[in-house]
């Protein structure tokens, strides 16, 4: 591999979502207390931030043309688009009710990562059709073994004798399933397009959106009376839902532009997010740093080298057959 495969200046794109995402959790849980523990009210304002963000600032660039976008519409691509949206959805919808059953996130939480770690591994290997390098799979394990590390002994974490409910699991194994497949789905969207990563964002947000409206349904039905309706819980959770589009704006733009697409990607992003929310953890509630276990630092040192496995030894797609002379 290039020294110019490992420094791309693309890679600021996973670097954003790998910083949105860090920071939407916290936001989005403080959202979700002052709304009364209603997920559909949160999932309601991240469609919200969806469509300001993704829907409307999405058709707002690609009119203008301000930022160089090639590639036409098609039904083919807002099909995967959507459906891109729908994976994202899902794995939110999955990970609140995880956290609901059992509220433990330095449990859940590398869980979560470390699986989607894996379930992202298999649909890219499932897409390339071709299996990783040996210096891949090790990178992957070595991200996993790091986000377990990090996140289990990060600042702030705490313990607060809850009894195990392990119907969390059967939740977080959807998160690892719905987000695993996203970003794939997000590059084969791209590809549907003819590689407008705008569209495809434009895209995947309409599922959100619709996602929004299902919700807002829910809880004007009166299936959810313990919404609470806040100021405070409004703007919490439409920030939240603002970061995250941001985020899935990096995921687009980094599949699009990024050599590797989603084997880079998502990797980067699902080591990075939980290092990033350990960080602004320990700056929102004043955790001084003498107190970090070292064994938390030992887990981003792990994440590191596995990071750059990973960015060096990415599955590559077979080479297509030689055409049979007629």
């Amino acid at each position: 591999m290039q020294r110019s495969d490992i420094f791309q200046l693309a890679l600021v794109f996973p670097l954003l979502a790998m910083v949105c995402w860090g920071t939407y959790g916290p936001i989005l849980g403080q959202a979700n207390v002052l709304l009364g523990g209603s997920t559909a009210v949160a999932l309601a304002l991240i469609g919200l931030g969806y469509f300001l963000l993704g829907v409307l600032a999405g058709a707002i660039l690609l009119k203008s043309g301000l930022v160089p976008d090639k590639g036409e519409w098609t039904r083919d691509g807002f099909g995967k688009g959507f459906n891109a949206g729908l994976l994202g959805a899902g794995g939110n919808l999955a990970l609140i009710v995880a956290l609901s059953l059992y509220h433990r996130p330095e449990v859940v939480m590398p869980l979560l990562f470390g699986g989607v770690q894996l379930g992202n591994t298999v649909f890219t290997c499932l897409h390339l059709k071709s299996p990783p390098k040996r210096g891949f799979a090790v990178g992957v394990l070595l991200l996993i073994i790091g986000v377990v590390t990090a996140l289990w002994y990060r600042p702030a974490a705490h313990q607060t004798g809850e009894p195990m409910n392990w119907w969390f699991l059967p939740a977080v194994a959807l998160v690892w399933v719905f987000w695993g497949k996203y970003g794939v789905q997000v590059h084969t969207a791209i590809d549907g397009f003819k590689k407008s990563g705008m569209r495809a964002m434009i895209a995947l947000s309409t599922a959100y959106v619709v996602v929004a409206l299902l919700a807002v349904a829910f809880v004007g039905l009166g299936f959810d009376p313990n919404a609470t309706y806040s100021g405070a819980g409004f703007s919490r959770g439409l920030v939240a839902g603002l970061i995250t589009t941001l985020g899935a704006w990096g995921i687009v733009f980094g599949n699009r532009y990024v050599k590797g697409g989603p084997s880079i990607v998502m990797p980067l992003v699902f080591a990075g997010a939980p290092v990033v929310n350990s960080f602004y953890v320990m700056e929102v509630s004043g955790t001084p740093w003498s107190s970090v276990d070292v064994r938390f630092w030992i887990g981003i040192a792990v994440i590191i080298v596995g990071g750059y496995l990973v960015l060096t030894n990415k599955p590559e797609p077979r080479p297509a057959a030689p055409a049979v002379p007629a």
